[in-house]
């Protein structure tokens, strides 16, 4: 399925913890935010949006629901994909 190794963006709800959850994915090397080639600015993803740079769909979703079991919180909704190219705002 989504077993393709390349940067990934996740984008999740939980039930409590958002915190908690965040730090443990960027524990993780997960970023909440990203530049721009040489460019000083820094944009950030929204608030539970987070992306990786060398995983794969299926491993994002797998961290996702250990770190959410680990902190016995239910995740509510969560979708992962493959995000070579992107731009933000």
């Amino acid at each position: 399925m989504g077993t393709t190794v390349a940067k990934v963006l996740i984008s999740y709800d939980v039930s409590a913890k958002n915190p908690e959850v965040k730090a443990a994915l960027q524990a993780l090397n997960y970023y909440d935010n990203f530049t721009i080639g040489t460019s000083p600015k820094v944009y950030y993803l929204p608030n539970t949006t987070l992306w990786h740079k060398s995983k794969s769909s299926d491993q994002a979703m797998a961290d996702m629901k250990k770190v959410c079991s680990d902190l016995r919180v239910t995740l509510e909704k969560a979708v992962a994909v493959k995000a070579d190219e992107f731009v933000g705002l």
